[in-house]
């Protein structure tokens, strides 16, 4: 919607073909977001801010962790949506819904089924926002490499208690469980790369009590991984199609709408030169990655350290993060945007924690 929102705008007839019948739905994401999502967008649908979180490691006591500002806000998804919708509208974009793209010829012609019947439509650029299992980023045949793993989270008629981080290997394998504030109560969720989502889901549900309160279920794919390219002639990719996504924390909405931003102007300058070539639209791969594509690199490096821990080695790693020192460094530094920035200041003020890090250390600096 971003970048449909840009393009139209500069005045150029501009057609969203959204797959879902409603916009917002299914939900897909659990809404934390940095306060730069909510500068950008200056969106209304804001549930909560937050200086505090509290992250629970494996076997040992629970670590609240203080901010001087608010870090974190969390967000109504649906309404967001339609926010961002509403928004390209405005700016005189079409929005066809219940819409599946199946076909593109490379050149103008993009055919689609609505209603059961296949029509066909023309443009000079497709730009490919239809998520981790991009329809368009396949037509286009553009390599990637990637890991989908599945995230799972429950609507809990519960009262929210700001935001809490579960990690372990009993949790949620090779990532983490989450409990945020939602309209309806409470969101609790987690992603794994261990298989079973639901029935860690469910474990965690009962372990706290509430899987007798669950309102609804919410699923979704966190693509994570890198392409060499985003671009070819007459197709761009943005969001979880380019895998513009955290590999930290999963989420993806700041990493898309500044990609989305650069898409949006060099598809501009392009359609205005009448050049849609890929080397013409090279430029916005060159600048989102410039922007955000280095932080995801680091990300995936940390996450291959994360995942190599054991419960035991993350009780000991939150052990060592107990000082008042460290504490306060991740307070003032932290940022669910630019992690490795915070990893790089926590491993300064205390480098005996490099030791956790390991050889892949090598990859923050």
């Amino acid at each position: 919607m971003r970048v449909a929102g840009k393009i139209a705008k500069a005045g150029y007839g501009t057609l969203v073909l959204e797959e879902d019948r409603v916009i917002g739905t299914p939900v897909q994401c659990a809404g934390l977001v940095s306060p730069r999502v909510v500068s950008m967008t200056g969106t209304k649908s804001i549930i909560g801010h937050y200086r505090s979180a509290t992250l629970h490691p494996p076997n040992t006591e629970p670590l609240e962790i203080f901010s001087p500002e608010p870090k974190a806000y969390v967000l109504d998804r649906v309404a967001f949506d339609r926010e961002m919708a509403r928004s390209a509208m405005r700016c005189g974009a079409e929005i066809m819904l219940g819409c599946r793209v199946t076909g593109w010829d490379g050149e103008g012609s993009v055919r689609y089924v609505t209603e059961g019947e296949e029509r066909e439509t023309r443009c000079r650029v497709v730009v490919g926002a239809d998520g981790p299992n991009s329809s368009v980023r396949h037509l286009s045949r553009i390599p990637a490499k990637a890991e989908h793993m599945p995230g799972l989270q429950a609507v809990v008629g519960k009262a929210p208690d700001g935001i809490h981080i579960f990690m372990g290997n009993k949790i949620a394998p090779g990532f983490f469980a989450w409990e945020l504030p939602h309209p309806s109560g409470t969101v609790i969720g987690l992603a794994t790369d261990g298989g079973n989502a639901y029935g860690y889901l469910v474990k965690l549900l009962k372990s706290m009590g509430v899987d007798r309160k669950v309102i609804a279920l919410q699923a979704g794919t966190i693509p994570l991984g890198r392409m060499e390219t985003s671009v070819a002639d007459n197709l761009m990719l943005v969001g979880d199609a380019a895998y513009q996504v955290k590999p930290l924390s999963g989420g993806g909405l700041y990493t898309g709408l500044v990609s989305a931003d650069h898409c949006g102007d060099v598809l501009v300058d392009a359609l205005n030169r009448g050049d849609t070539s890929a080397d013409s639209l090279s430029e916005y791969h060159t600048r989102w990655q410039k922007d955000v594509g280095s932080e995801i690199s680091k990300g995936l490096w940390m996450r291959r350290v994360y995942r190599r821990f054991s419960d035991d080695e993350l009780d000991r790693l939150f052990h060592a993060l107990r000082d008042d020192k460290i504490l306060e460094v991740i307070g003032r530094e932290g940022d669910i945007d630019y992690p490795s920035a915070l990893a790089r200041a926590v491993l300064k003020t205390s480098p005996k924690l490099l030791k956790f890090a390991g050889p892949l250390i090598k990859n923050l600096f």
